[in-house]
Formats: structure tokens, sequence, C-alpha cells
């Protein structure tokens, strides 16, 4: 069954004390500025002799970017989005940015549409032919505004053009927030693969205002709270108890939501920070659901699925996995179920889904020769990665947890 894969606890599984955990290297500082004195979430990520800030808090363009980039001090700032980010939170973004940075600081904006399928090579080309006819240079800063995909394309733009500019992650969803805004990771998809090229080029700061989160639709809310379950399972299950407190109300005000995100990203903060290459294991546990999630989003496309609700599916199927294969005891899957499920009870079956098309996805990297890893847990809190899993343990899995989710079968 393959066995020898990452023990999460004998290879130091991560497990960060909370919000202000020093692992983290997190702190509590005032935003200071524009009379707004509220108490925000600041997390450290060293790497080496370097690192960066992940600011979480409220008024924060105003404050904590605008000083971020005036010590930066470029020429131009290249606003990163895409036009629906930009109608709702655009104007109050730029004006914070005028009232601090210098005169002579120019913006451009370059503006692709949403969705994953604009995370091309051609809308990356598009970038940098507006940034060469803009005279952008290497002294000059890139500001992706939006959530993973803008992060995603906007990070690999500013990494690529020109060897590598400067850029900040300014995310906008809650997703982007606790997970794909920190650490590094951008590219593009091909056709067919996602995220199949890209590099390692870290932001100089993430600054998470959590007042645009008012503005989300409930199904990309709750695709950002899989990805706070799936911290839970791995590292923290009081995080999982924060989430269901805050889910019976379902505010974003008060200080509830922004504790949920600052925990995760001090996690996350950790992880990077002891395998920022992902190359001894610690970080590939943060793929907890998504090796069949993947699956299910490229059986559909990448179109009728957001990336949470693919990933809650794939935990639950992950830890079908885990009992049925003996690793996990049972309650496993039950305790996902009770977190998860009420995330995704109203989206509807994708059309034109099939199982043997998800398990076909599952299995093409293994026919290829390609190393199949799950990670899987032996317990909330204890992870593991699994080099195989027998290929009638994934089937099932995979039938179970579509046939209880909508009722489909083979």
């Amino acid at each position: 069954m393959g066995r020898e894969g990452v023990d999460g606890r004998a290879r130091g599984a991560v497990r960060a004390r909370g919000p202000r955990g020093d692992r983290s290297g997190r702190h509590d500082a005032g935003t200071g500025g524009g009379g707004d004195h509220r108490k925000m979430a600041g997390i450290v990520l060293r790497l080496g002799s370097e690192g960066y800030a992940i600011h979480v808090g409220r008024g924060l363009y105003e404050t904590v970017l605008a000083q971020t980039l005036v010590g930066m001090d470029p020429a131009r700032i290249v606003l990163a989005s895409h036009p629906d980010i930009l109608e709702l939170h655009g104007s109050r973004l730029e004006d914070a940015l005028r009232g601090m940075t210098a005169g002579d600081t120019s913006m451009m904006h370059f503006t692709f549409p949403p969705g994953e399928e604009n995370k091309s090579l051609l809308t990356l080309e598009r970038g940098y032919v507006a940034l060469l006819e803009a005279g952008v240079t290497r002294e000059d800063v890139v500001l992706a505004f939006g959530g993973g995909v803008v992060g995603d394309l906007a990070g690999f733009l500013a990494a690529s053009y020109m060897r590598g500019v400067r850029y900040l992650q300014v995310p906008t969803t809650l997703m982007a927030m606790v997970d794909s805004s920190i650490g590094g990771k951008v590219g593009i998809d091909l056709p067919g693969a996602k995220n199949a090229v890209g590099c390692f080029h870290q932001p100089v700061a993430v600054v998470s205002d959590i007042g645009v989160l008012k503005t989300l639709p409930q199904r990309e809310v709750n695709s950002g709270l899989a990805e706070v379950a799936k911290y839970g399972f791995l590292y923290d299950v009081e995080l999982l108890s924060m989430l269901r407190i805050w889910e019976s109300e379902r505010s974003f005000e008060g200080t509830a939501i922004e504790k949920i995100i600052a925990r995760c990203a001090g996690h996350k903060a950790e992880v990077v920070r002891q395998d920022e290459r992902d190359v001894i294991g610690i970080r590939a546990l943060l793929n907890y659901g998504h090796t069949f999630g993947h699956a299910l989003e490229s059986a559909c496309g990448y179109q009728a699925l957001r990336h949470g609700e693919a990933v809650a599916l794939g935990m639950m199927m992950a830890a079908r996995a885990a009992e049925m294969d003996g690793m996990a005891a049972g309650g496993l899957l039950e305790l996902h179920r009770d977190v998860l499920m009420p995330l995704i009870a109203q989206v509807e079956a994708p059309e034109g889904l099939e199982v043997e098309v998800v398990l076909r996805r599952m299995l093409a990297d293994k026919k290829r020769g390609r190393r199949q890893r799950f990670v899987l847990l032996e317990a909330p809190g204890e992870p593991r990665i699994v080099d195989s899993l027998d290929e009638d343990i994934v089937r099932r899995a995979v039938e179970e947890i579509l046939r209880e989710t909508w009722g489909m079968e083979r």
C-alpha cells in the first residue's frame, strides 16, 4: 500500500499554535494612520535571511499597503486584476494609494476576465506586451489584486518579465487569503494541465483586508471555508470548532473571521518556512484532498465546480479511502461530512459529470508512469503521504462520495 511516504509526525508535521503562536512569527500590531487604530494580525514568514510580512485586518489599503509602497518607491504600479474586482474595490484601493505614494508614481491597469480558463499563455503574453509598451522596468511593482487566478498569473508575470520584478499579493477572496497568496507558487495552466508552467517567486508582502469579503458570493465564501477546514483536519482541530461557530452567524464584522484567516495564514507560513520549494514533503501535505479534487475539476473542465468545492469532495474521498485502507479508524469520514457537507449542500451535480471520467483522470498520471501520491489522515492532525493506493479503494471512495452527495451511479 505504499507506506514509504512522508509521515507527518515523524517528519515534522506542522502544528502551529494558533493566532499568537511563536512558531509562525505572529504578533499583533496596530495599523495606525487615518485615525483607524484597529488591531491586525501580523505574521512574518521567515525564509533564511529574508522573508516578508502577511497582514490580516481592516483598513489596510489606506495604511499598511500604502506605506509598503512608499518604502518600495516604484515609478509605476501595475495593478493586475479583473474588471469585476476593480468595479467593486478599485476606487478605494486607488484612492488609498494616491494619498500615500509620491506624486511621480504612476499607475497602470492590466486586466483580464475572471476564470481559470484565463490563467493562460495568451493572457500572460498580453501582460508582457502591456508592460513592455508602458515602459515597466525592474524597479517597478506589480500589485496582484484579486483571487487565486489573479495572484497566480500576476505573480508569474512579475517573476518572468525582465527576469523578475517585485510584486505584492493583495487577495480579495477568502481562498486566496488563507492559502494561494502565501508561499510564492505562481504559474499558469496549459490545456488539460493545471499549473503546468510556473515557478517560485515570493511577494514583497501579503495584504489581506477582510473588508472586501462582504461582497463575495456565497459559493466563493464556502469554497474558501473548505480550505479553512483543510488546515483544521491537517493541523488544528480547534480551527474546526472556530469554523462551525462562525458559520452559525456568518458575519464579516467582529474579530472571528479575522482570527480564522490569521490562524490559517500562520499555518501556511510555517509550512512554507520549513519547505519553501516543496522538496521534503512537508509542503506537499497541503495537497490534502487535491489528488481527488483535481480529478473532479478536470472532469468538469474547470468550469462547474469551485476549487474549494472540489477539494471538499476530495477530502471526503480521502477520508473514506483512509478508512477502507485501514489507516484511519471509523469516524473520520463522519467528521468530514459534518464539517464539509454544509459547504457544498447547495451545489448541484455538474452536468455531464461521470464517475468513470473522474476515475480516468485519477489514474491518468499512473498510466503515464508518474507517481500518484495521496495525502491521507490517520486521525485529525496526523497526516501522511502515501505513494500508492489500491485502485479498488480509489474507485470505491470516488463512487461512494459522489453517490452520497448527488446520487450519482457509475
